[in-house]
């Protein structure tokens, strides 16, 4: 099982909590669109015939393409790498970009699971995060799309916002949910260097939520999810059954994947690739065959803490036997070691073969994973 990831940078509007690569300039679209299919032709040996299960678009904003651009990208991957019959293919798209005229358009690729940038229905977060949509948008998007029918949906929320208090996250959970969306992508803001919000709280414009205000809203998270039975399958990652997001869980348990596109990263269990930040240095250096990106050789401990990072976010844990048969011994006799004195404090749990993280070790996420990791 492998995925490939296509980065879209375009964006109309840049949010201040992003440190993604983006362009608010769409005049290299066209060049940028062409480098695109070419670097798929170039990367067709990179994870070595592994068949594709997902397929992903991320940015920046994909529904700034248009849906035909976008399906001759698929058609392209389908032609050079072999795609499982039911692949999943997800396009990340902004509530403001959605109109029937775009939904049917989109009826006519192969996209057949849609990621929607709701981060918000109150209108002061998203003007506080520069977004370019209002709330009311937000219901208008996710209806119109489901009444095309759209069904395999995923909404992302951001909290830990300055000023939220807990009854404006219970009412943009309350909201979310009544909208029966299957799938909810909820991340707490983080102050990313360079990003304007980073540079908000150095001037001290904005202050970052308490630690306990932010417990506060990952409980409610998880307790609201649990009612509506979605499924807590990686920290930021809720779900009814069987709406897990396959390309995400593919990450987490060590697939390796294809990043095409400038800044897109690439893994292939030995080696990570990080294509060139630029968006004409990447068009000229793919037009010219030259080296567009860095390589990085991992380390056996390099490919061992990526396990721990990875695998201990979700629910399925950390397969023990996994370690055990694909690292050397002591590997496996340190994490065994070090589990012992966070298994006695209830913060992660030795189960079938897997270490995973209990819900008390949730909170304390971060430090259990520094905890485990190989120096």
């Amino acid at each position: 099982m492998s995925g490939i990831y296509i980065h879209i940078p375009f964006c109309a509007k840049k949010c201040f909590y992003c440190d993604f690569y983006t362009t608010l300039s769409l005049k290299h679209k066209k060049d940028y669109l062409i480098a695109l299919s070419q670097e798929i032709k170039l990367r067709k040996n990179y994870i070595k015939n592994k068949e594709i299960e997902t397929i992903y678009f991320g940015g920046g904003t994909p529904s700034l393409i248009k849906p035909s651009e976008i399906q001759s990208l698929i058609s392209e991957i389908i032609k050079i790498f072999n795609v499982k019959n039911n692949v999943e293919i997800t396009l990340e798209v902004n509530p403001d970009d959605i109109n029937l005229q775009y939904v049917k358009a989109l009826k006519n690729t192969d996209i057949n699971r849609i990621s929607i940038g709701l981060q918000s229905f109150s209108n002061e977060d998203l003007k506080l995060m520069n977004r370019r949509h209002q709330s009311e948008e937000n219901n208008k998007a996710v209806k119109l799309l489901q009444n095309q029918g759209y069904t395999n949906l995923s909404g992302d929320l951001i909290y830990g916002l300055p000023k939220m208090n807990i009854e404006g996250w219970k009412n943009n959970l309350k909201k979310f949910f009544a909208l029966n969306i299957s799938h909810l992508s909820a991340y707490h803001l983080t102050y990313e260097p360079n990003t304007v919000f980073s540079k908000f709280l150095k001037k001290g414009k904005i202050k970052e939520v308490s630690e306990d205000k932010s417990i506060q809203q990952f409980e409610l998270l998880i307790s609201e999810a649990k009612k509506h039975n979605f499924v807590h399958y990686e920290t930021s990652n809720f779900a009814k059954e069987g709406q897990y997001s396959k390309h995400n869980s593919a990450y987490w348990k060590q697939t390796h994947y294809i990043g095409i596109g400038a800044s897109a990263h690439s893994y292939n269990g030995n080696s990570r690739q990080f294509n060139v930040s630029n968006i004409s240095n990447y068009i000229k250096k793919v037009r010219e065959g030259k080296c567009f990106f860095e390589k990085e050789n991992l380390s056996i401990r390099d490919q061992y803490n990526d396990n721990i990072i990875t695998s201990l976010r979700t629910m399925w844990g950390l397969d023990l036997i996994y370690l055990k048969e694909n690292f050397p011994r002591k590997y496996y006799d340190f994490l065994i070691e070090k589990s012992e004195k966070l298994i006695a404090q209830k913060l992660v749990i030795k189960e079938n073969e897997s270490l995973k993280i209990t819900a008390k070790g949730k909170f304390i996420e971060d430090s259990i994973l520094l905890e485990l990791f190989f120096e």
